[in-house]
């Protein structure tokens, strides 16, 4: 494959994802982007508990400002664009990330490992479901494919400059770099006592002053998101609040499901001795900081398949040395190609669609004087980053117990308790005009949002089984008002 079209195939796959992938994945995607990058152009929106205890970085959400903006002065501020636009931007920074990475790889491998590369890369089905998600994580894989890419192109000050941004953004991100840094000390010393490393390292400090004084500036005092982050995830570990798995879960569950036949090869280069005629130190490089990453977050109790997404490249890149000499490379093509389309019909198109397509129903005809009450596990469906309506949009909370309170249950488990309780203790919940739920809860308070004059107006499929509180459909009710009787 020429580099003209794997960029040209590129662009079309991870521009074609913004329209096919139409499904919901996780709540950081909306909630620690676009709702803050909402907030920040309109002046209303939702904050969650992270963005007063300054463990998130502004700078990811001020991206979307300025689009955002553009198109309020242009009056095309639809529903529409503020879905698509945010996804389109970060579509195309995935593929200038991930042409760099290739650029930058022809350094290292032949023509044909570079080809099986390309394959590996267009056809993975998790790159193809996140590249256009506004995710943290799709970020932060990006900022590592540029500044990998400029490691090995020896572009330093650039390199250092995605080593600093990515780190403190996702502080996460630091066991991939530690295998480059130390390789790059070895492979500049005699450049990092030099006046030019002085001029980057000033470079580098404006930028992260300008960043630290953006950062300070959105909570209103001085602020170390790095440190914040840290001491939430790793010290106190509060972050287990939201589910904890065991530490091989990574190895056994994760990178199954991330990489499928991918796998074979990649065992291979990692356990078989012969693989050594492959590897020269860059490769070892990247082979480190690829296991490392995943030991690393192996010891940290809240995992999520997503914490992987910055490595997947560096696995197809590690595989892809070995295929053009794999002997049964016909029937490792015809696997990863059904396991691949597969996947992105049903994750991109199917699996998890009721949520969206719900709030978009609402966004399209609810109003500022309205009141929406989604009954759900917290934080199900974006907000307003999608309805783009100033009306009063309440959910169930969950926020961890921040403060240590003895026996402490969120508002989102007190609900789940006892639904049928919680709604006749809090009787103001019957002002909502729309209330929004999951099919497993219509028995337990159908009877309930009935005798309160609701009834159906949407009913939206989900997945194709329940998921504990998830169900298989989203059902929007709408409360009409009572008919007086004419004497």
């Amino acid at each position: 494959m020429r580099n003209l079209e794997f960029l040209v195939l590129l662009l079309l796959i991870r521009l074609s994802s913004v329209i096919v992938v139409q499904t919901w994945f996780v709540p950081d995607e909306y909630w620690q982007s676009l709702e803050v990058s909402h907030r920040l152009s309109f002046g209303y929106g939702y904050l969650t508990w992270e963005w007063f205890e300054g463990i998130r970085s502004i700078i990811y959400p001020a991206v979307f400002v300025i689009p955002y903006k553009v198109l309020a002065y242009l009056s095309l501020d639809s529903q529409q664009a503020l879905i698509y636009v945010p996804r389109v931007i970060q579509a195309l920074f995935s593929v200038w990330a991930e042409w760099n990475f290739v650029k930058g790889i022809k350094n290292v491998l032949n023509r044909p490992q570079v080809s099986w590369f390309m394959l590996l890369e267009l056809g993975n089905h998790f790159l193809y479901y996140v590249t256009s998600r506004t995710l943290a994580n799709t970020v932060e894989m990006n900022l590592v494919l540029l500044g990998i890419s400029y490691f090995l192109n020896h572009c330093k000050g650039a390199f250092l400059l995605c080593v600093m941004i990515s780190c403190y953004m996702r502080p996460t991100s630091a066991p991939i770099w530690l295998p480059f840094l130390l390789c790059f000390i070895q492979q500049e010393k005699h450049w990092i006592f030099s006046k030019k490393f002085l001029k980057v390292v000033l470079e580098c400090s404006v930028v992260l002053g300008a960043v630290l004084g953006l950062d300070s500036w959105w909570y209103g005092k001085p602020v170390l998101v790095p440190v914040q982050f840290l001491l939430f995830n790793v010290v106190t570990d509060l972050s287990q609040f939201y589910g904890e798995h065991s530490w091989h879960w990574y190895f056994t569950n994760a990178l199954p499901s991330l990489m499928g036949p991918t796998l074979i090869p990649l065992v291979f280069i990692f356990s078989n001795k012969k693989a050594s005629n492959y590897i020269d130190n860059k490769v070892i490089t990247i082979q480190l900081s690829a296991l490392l990453y995943i030991l690393c977050h192996s010891f940290v109790g809240h995992k999520e398949i997503r914490f992987l997404t910055p490595i997947i490249p560096l696995l197809n890149f590690l595989a892809a040395i070995k295929l053009p000499t794999f002997r049964w490379r016909k029937t490792f093509l015809a696997l990863f190609c059904v396991w691949n389309i597969s996947l992105i019909w049903y994750l991109s198109v199917r699996h998890q669609r009721g949520v969206l397509d719900a709030t978009k129903f609402i966004g399209s005809f609810v109003r500022p004087e309205d009141k929406v009450l989604y009954l759900m596990p917290c934080h199900s469906t974006p907000l307003y980053s999608h309805v783009h309506v100033n009306a009063s949009l309440q959910f169930l909370t969950c926020p961890p117990n921040l403060h240590h309170l003895k026996n402490y249950v969120d508002e989102a488990d007190r609900f789940y308790e006892n639904p049928t309780k919680w709604l006749v203790d809090k009787p103001s919940w019957a002002l909502a005009k729309y209330v929004v739920i999951f099919d497993t809860l219509f028995d337990t308070i159908s009877s309930l949002l009935e005798s309160n004059n609701y009834h159906v107006i949407g009913n939206f499929f989900h997945a194709d089984m329940d998921q504990g509180r998830v169900g298989r459909r989203v059902l929007v009710f709408k409360k009409e008002k009572t008919k007086k009787s004419v004497q």
